[in-house]
């Protein structure tokens, strides 16, 4: 099911409830803690130094093989519907899938964007996927700011972006942010569908 919010002509977003099962959610998590997680970086230069002013959390990445050829697949189904709303022109995933832990109290990413200049131009959607039960923590929510537009966080757009499996698509150009967190961790998936330069 597909929940684009309100009545406007332009849709910042299109909710995906159910994205992943609660299962397939965890062995995405698995997955991702089997591997070595690093400081996140800011842009995609893999040479760049962690930025702790912008963005502080951990980050591992899930490539496309027989052991995870599921969740590209259940992501895939997911892009190719939520495109609906879109209608942008793609060609498939541009990186691997990135597994984000947010673990540490205050880790955060401030606002902004992940395409459509430099070296990410290529970027035309961003997905996330929410991995955690939303009891398990405080703090660490997905804002985007199509959605909030500087006005104080909607509930419902928090509850339904903070429920396990929750897939949020939204193009690359839009402002976003994770707020601090407050206690507990969180993880998620983040992947990105490329196409050709927006024209």
């Amino acid at each position: 099911m597909f929940v684009p919010l309100g009545e406007r002509e332009y849709e910042p977003c299109v909710l995906v409830p159910h994205a992943l099962t609660e299962r397939q959610c965890d062995r995405a998590v698995a997955l991702g803690r089997a591997l070595e997680a690093e400081e996140s970086r800011v842009g995609d230069d893999p040479d760049a130094a962690a930025d702790d002013t912008t963005r502080r959390s951990r980050t591992a990445w899930i490539g496309d093989d027989d052991d995870t050829a599921w969740l590209y697949g259940r992501l895939t189904r997911v892009v190719a519907r939520a495109n609906r709303a879109f209608g942008f022109d793609l060609i498939g995933f541009t990186e691997d899938v990135q597994f984000t832990r947010y673990d540490e109290p205050g880790a955060f990413y401030d606002w902004h964007q992940d395409g459509l200049a430099g070296d990410v131009a290529g970027r035309k959607l961003s997905v996330v996927v929410q991995l955690t039960d939303p009891d398990d923590y405080a703090g660490s929510d997905l804002e985007l700011f199509g959605v909030a537009c500087g006005g104080p966080p909607d509930p419902d757009w928090t509850a339904a972006t903070r429920a396990r499996g929750t897939a949020i698509v939204f193009p690359a150009f839009e402002h976003h942010r994770v707020t601090p967190l407050e206690r507990g961790a969180r993880c998620s998936l983040v992947c990105w569908v490329g196409g050709p330069p927006f024209r």
